[in-house]
């Protein structure tokens, strides 16, 4: 790599794409307190809606850094329930099948946080200026040329698209958040794995009135069979802009290209059944381009680290739209390896905490593209014989219910001791239904209504006491935990039941898998790192220190 013009040493963290996962990152880095500096070569914000919809774990994470609340009030459609699947040759045409929209079932008791029905362009419209306002860089038009790593940073050369002129940045890490055709990942080598292509999709955004083809139902997703099977029509405000999918063959000389204003109206009229519509195509760029084209896929990145360099979001894994999946997975990337950086540039916590990122974050890929699969394959090709490959999990066990194993966790071991067995003993299937988590460590924490006494009784969930830190959460008579991780330094806060928390409906012991004298240690991202079913058996400081030290890679 040649750097040309100024370097600077401006970036803790440089995140190359401004999308979901680029953006999430600027937001739970720079809540840290860690500086960032996102890069995207696009010059402006896509609207096109991609992503419908995020799911609640997704909301769980935005509502930790206080923006769940907007991204709720930004909702994309009001009426969620009353959106309808359905299936027909042409949209003015009949049903051939029907289904809602609805989640799969009610999971109030699981979580504080519904669905959030929002565009994936209006929640990062949102994403950048929260970020912006709390201290993040974000530089639209501008391109990674090519970076260079050694032991203490990246070297990165950035092109300004719009003057050509270049510098270098020297950053601590870089985070690849550029997409499954970002150049990152190839310019480390990484290869990937799994299904691989599925097809390829042109896609843009129109304005039309559809009041006659609908005939008063609520479009959430069409599938139909004109101009070709394949063909999705989705809503994108509800009421005049709408965005039409079909799909095209790059192996058949096929090319974006081709699809000019012309050929998209004719499309658009053909599959919605009106052979006079006034269609207008919207452009979805500040440089007026109308088609993008979309790569139908599943594949997981080998690995998702190389040195001081990090995949997230579609540049580590890909995979089908089935499901809703794919931005959410791309979510928790984002936050769990914000938190371990976070907690390294803190100086609470040594390098190997990174390493858990992948070994954390590919296995949970590897799960949920293979549910996306199997989703797919459910809608489109019943009788696959694929599907067998996977086995087909509870829908919220993909959500919530996925387990780490890593370096980051210990293992059920005895009161007092930082030693753990190499087996918990459980028989633990790839994930379970958030309802069946009990607290194990290496599972999302569950969810428990508890009153904050120093807030005049507020009623919140134990979840909102997770985040800055990791979080010993007591119970009434475990004194002697609550006491040493007062006294252990800046990466651990606490809580007692009893004391400064009213357990509401008297269901936290059982719900974490612990006793009164008992300790849950639950790491910023909401997941249990480690617990005490009881009482220490001899000093509770050393021995939480000793599990502190192991978790967090901190060598004396």
């Amino acid at each position: 790599m040649t750097g040309v013009g100024t370097r600077e040493t401006d970036a803790c963290v440089l995140v190359v794409g401004g999308g979901l996962v680029g953006l999430s990152l600027a937001v739970f880095l720079s809540w840290h307190r860690v500086p960032v500096v996102v890069v995207e070569r696009r010059s402006g914000a896509l609207i096109h809606p991609r992503a419908r919809t995020i799911n609640p774990r997704s909301v769980e994470l935005y509502r930790q850094v206080g923006l769940a609340g907007t991204i709720l009030d930004n909702r994309s459609f009001t009426n969620h329930s009353s959106s309808i699947l359905f299936r027909a040759e042409t949209l003015a045409g009949p049903e051939r099948f029907r289904a809602p929209l609805d989640p799969p079932e009610s999971i109030g008791d699981v979580s504080p946080c519904p669905w959030a029905p929002i565009d994936q362009d209006k929640l990062e419209a949102i994403l950048s200026a929260r970020a912006v306002q709390t201290g993040a860089t974000v530089h639209f038009g501008t391109e990674l040329r090519g970076f260079e790593q050694d032991d203490d940073g990246v070297d990165a050369v950035l092109l300004d698209r719009s003057t050509g002129a270049e510098r270098t940045v020297r950053a601590e890490y870089l985070i690849a958040a550029d997409g499954h055709r970002g150049r990152v990942r190839e310019w480390l080598g990484i290869a990937t794995h799994g299904h691989g292509t599925i097809g390829h999709t042109m896609t843009l955004v129109f304005a039309a009135d559809l009041t006659g083809p609908l005939r008063g139902r609520r479009l959430g997703v069409c599938h139909l069979d004109t101009p070709s099977p394949g063909t999705v029509l989705l809503s994108h405000d509800g009421d005049r802009r709408w965005v039409f999918s079909a799909p095209y063959h790059p192996d058949r000389g096929e090319a974006l290209a081709d699809f000019d204003e012309r050929r998209c109206v004719e499309m658009i009229r053909a599959a919605i059944g009106v052979p006079d519509l006034a269609v207008e195509i919207v452009p979805q760029l500040a440089d007026g381009t109308t088609v993008l084209g979309y790569e139908l896929a599943a594949r997981v990145a080998d690995r998702f680290r190389q040195g001081r360099v990090f995949l997230a979001g579609d540049s580590a894994h890909v995979m089908p739209p089935t499901g809703a999946f794919g931005a959410s997975t791309g979510i928790a990337d984002a936050h769990n390896l914000a938190w371990k950086l976070a907690a390294v540039r803190n100086g609470w916590a040594g390098q190997g905490l990174l390493d858990s990122y992948d070994a954390e974050r590919r296995p949970v890929a590897e799960l949920t593209v293979g549910q996306a699969l199997l989703q797919l394959w459910k809608r489109t090709d019943p009788g696959s014989s694929g599907k067998a490959v996977f086995s087909p999990l509870d829908y919220y066990a993909t959500v919530f219910g996925y387990r780490y194993d890593s370096t980051a966790v210990v293992v059920d071991a005895p009161s007092g001791s930082a030693d753990a067995p190499s087996d918990s003993g459980e028989d633990v299937p790839a994930a379970l239904h958030p309802r069946k988590l009990t607290g194990q460590p290496g599972t999302r924490a569950p969810h428990v209504v508890v009153r904050r006494v120093e807030d005049r009784g507020a009623e919140v969930s134990t979840l909102d006491l997770f985040g800055r830190s990791f979080v010993l959460l007591a119970g009434p008579q475990a004194g002697a935990w609550f006491d040493a991780a007062r006294s252990a330094g800046p990466a651990v806060s606490a809580h007692r039941l009893g004391t400064d928390l009213v357990d509401v409906e008297d269901r936290w012991p059982q719900a974490h898998g612990v006793g009164a004298a008992g300790a849950v240690l639950v790491r910023p991202d909401g997941f249990v790192a480690w617990r005490a079913p009881g009482a220490p058996d001899g000093d509770a400081a050393g021995a939480l220190a000793a599990v502190l030290d192991r978790l967090l890679d901190r060598r004396t």
